[in-house]
């Protein structure tokens, strides 16, 4: 299959397999860093993995639910999965959750998908062609400042952009991926988060907004690099090209 295809297959397959457990008791159990992990987690990981290898058998693989094999490295083409985003919300019977995955050629992202299993939206990206949700095209909103922006974004994120000019969007129960996506989709103007962010937790949500028409960066708007050695980012900045110029701006120098 082509790599976009083969991204729809895989998300729809996962899609399938994580509401055969949603609202349905699922086991839920810690990991050592405190972060919640279901059975639903493991069986999406494990099929997707298992598909992608089959089709892509050289390719690398990175997983937040699967051991990092640093071979990925050396890869020129590396697949970047999170089986569920946003498992609190899943382990609760919440909505809010999605499941997310890239494929990154030399660093860069070249093809995503994110799929929202709830509602059936399915959002995709390539190099080269518009970002789309169900196969109609979406693009990002943009502006020259923050006024009325409605910024996507965690309270001590809102307080160091510090524009009060702007609108907070509530994204207690919305995760990282999802942000993007509402992003892409138009629903809000800025998405930020700052300190260090796993790749799986941006990299397929980067390519849909960057393909809608906007711009990512890291919190000091430098470009991403995904698949290095340490699978994460310092930060995230993403907006309209105008408007993230107005994000950085804004951090530089705050409105009191």
């Amino acid at each position: 299959m082509r790599d976009a295809e083969l991204i729809t297959a895989a998300l729809e397959m996962a899609g399938k397999i994580a509401l055969t457990f949603f609202r349905n008791n699922p086991k839920v159990w810690n990991k050592e860093d405190g972060s919640q992990l279901t059975e639903a987690d493991v069986a999406v990981n494990d099929a997707v993995h298992a598909l992608i290898h089959g089709e892509c058998p050289t390719d690398g693989w990175l997983s937040e639910e699967g051991p990092d094999d640093h071979t990925r490295t050396t890869k020129q083409r590396c697949w970047i999965f999170d089986p569920i985003d946003g498992t609190g919300s899943f382990a609760l019977g919440r909505n809010e959750w999605c499941i997310g995955l890239c494929l990154v050629e030399n660093g860069t992202p070249t093809s995503a998908g994110v799929l929202h299993p709830t509602t059936d939206k399915l959002f995709t990206a390539q190099i080269g062609s518009a970002t789309k949700i169900n196969n109609i095209a979406t693009f990002v909103t943009d502006g020259d400042d923050l006024t009325g922006a409605r910024i996507a974004s965690r309270p001590s994120a809102l307080r160091r952009i510090a524009d009060p000019t702007s609108t907070p969007y509530d994204v207690r129960h919305t995760p990282q991926i999802s942000r993007l996506a509402l992003l892409a989709e138009g629903a809000v103007d800025v998405v930020a988060s700052f300190g260090r962010k796993h790749d799986w937790d941006i990299a397929p949500g980067a390519l849909l907004v960057t393909q809608a028409g906007g711009k990512v960066t890291d919190e000091m708007g430098r470009p991403m690099v995904f698949n290095q050695m340490i699978p994460s980012q310092n930060g995230l900045v993403a907006a309209g090209v105008s408007r993230h110029a107005a994000v950085l701006k804004a951090m530089e120098n705050p409105k009191r």
